[in-house]
């Protein structure tokens, strides 16, 4: 009896770690895609879009701001694109609005950090598809590569953030062409695409650097 209960029971194991080799051998051929965005990332580089990457990546590191946050950041779509339908995580821009990353990147380095502190990115480059499912406006700088959403890392109170980001903007707006959007909670949009400033319905006059 003993002797039939432990065949069994290395039967059982056995198949168990038969079972555990199969699913993890079909698993990439079956095209099952990770869930952490990371993972997508890195499996997306290795993709139809290789190429591209590697060259908006060589890109950046020529013009000395490919350190400053991570690329998959700034190719990111929206932190929420798994709430639109149609939204893809990532995409790489056409080549001729690669520049208008780069001066964006050096204010965020320059001025913005040394102010706020280190800043993640929610928001990066984003296709007309990608845009319109977020609701950005229909002129966004995020469609032109020259936008990043962002939260401090940092944790910061709205107000404690206000206080920091209003100075800055009104010592370097101008200077830098920045655009400064602050919205609900502590998500910002930073841009060197035009000096303004707007709040949550992205008019000028609900920018809580008004007063």
């Amino acid at each position: 009896m003993r002797r039939a209960l432990l065949a069994a029971l290395l039967l059982v194991i056995a198949g168990a770690a038969v079972w555990l080799l199969l699913t993890r051998a079909v698993a990439p051929i079956a095209g099952i895609a990770p869930q952490r965005d990371a993972d997508l990332f890195a499996a997306w580089r290795l993709g139809a879009a290789k190429d591209d990457i590697a060259a908006i990546e060589a890109y950046l590191q020529k013009e000395g701001v490919a350190d400053i946050l991570p690329l998959a950041d700034i190719l990111r779509s929206d932190a929420r694109w798994r709430t639109c339908k149609a939204g893809q995580p990532f995409a790489v821009p056409p080549r001729r609005l690669w520049p208008a990353m780069v001066p964006t990147l050096r204010y965020i380095r320059d001025e913005l950090v040394p102010v706020t502190g280190p800043v993640r990115v929610v928001s990066g480059y984003r296709d007309p598809v990608a845009n319109a499912c977020f609701r950005g406006a229909s002129a966004s700088k995020h469609l032109h590569f020259a936008a990043l959403d962002l939260t401090p890392v940092e944790p910061l109170s709205r107000a404690e953030l206000i206080a920091r980001l209003c100075p800055l903007h009104a010592r370097t707006g101008a200077r830098f062409d920045v655009g400064l959007g602050i919205y609900a909670i502590t998500r910002f949009h930073i841009d060197t695409a035009g000096h303004r400033r707007w709040g949550a319905d992205y008019r000028a006059a609900s920018s809580p650097c008004v007063n």
